[in-house]
């Protein structure tokens, strides 16, 4: 049997457990500052310990999660909870959901944006090329 992983490196963990999507995302992350344990930036190397406790800023979303255990590889969603405590306050999830919807209504959906017509308005054209053409 293999012994119990005692700490991990702060990129490794994070990507184990979905707060990232790629390793390279969570090292970028670390380097930017975006991850921060005690009010501490912390690079991508930072071994992790059993309590520390992470903030991590993912966009609009603020998370603090606090480490129990290292898994040796990235895990499925549902077994995220065995490895970390969620302790991110309700009123962060809320703010970031808001931000979110404020910035759908100023800025258009990519496939909003882009010149080729859906097929509704292929329709809606060639009805109007009917009208006009006879």
């Amino acid at each position: 049997m293999s012994e119990p992983v005692l700490s991990q490196r702060a990129d490794k963990w994070l990507h184990h457990l979905r707060v990232f999507k790629t390793r390279t995302l969570a090292t970028q992350a670390c380097a930017k500052g975006n991850v921060l344990v005690g009010g501490q930036t912390v690079k991508a190397s930072r071994e992790l310990k059993p309590g520390d406790v992470l903030e991590v800023v993912r966009g609009d979303l603020r998370l603090r999660l606090k480490v129990i255990a290292f898994p040796a590889r990235r895990l499925g969603p549902p077994r995220v909870a065995e490895f970390c405590e969620d302790l991110t306050p309700a009123e962060w999830y809320q703010k970031a959901s808001e931000l979110r919807r404020e910035r759908e209504l100023v800025t258009p959906r990519e496939h909003e944006m882009i010149a080729k017509p859906d097929k509704k308005q292929l329709r809606e054209l060639r009805k109007f090329w009917e009208e006009q053409g006879g």
